[in-house]
């Protein structure tokens, strides 16, 4: 019986995953510090991502749509 470590054959696999481990993941991840603020676009984004178009302000993915709108 192991109680800890590898055992013969085992090295190199790894641990099944469970949703847990990817929320905890996530969780972990820094995040962007600043000020949020809401575009003409809808989406919320920091302050200095917000983008100028000619239909107003925009986060960085929807700028391409607005810009040609």
């Amino acid at each position: 019986m192991k109680t800890s470590g590898f055992g013969i054959g085992e090295l190199g696999r790894v641990p099944e995953s469970t949703g847990g481990d990817e929320l905890e993941a996530e969780r972990l991840q820094p995040r962007p510090r600043g000020k949020r603020v809401k575009c003409d676009c809808g989406h919320w984004c920091l302050s200095k991502l917000v983008m100028s178009t000619s239909s107003g302000s925009s986060c960085p993915d929807c700028y391409d749509r607005m810009e040609d709108a």
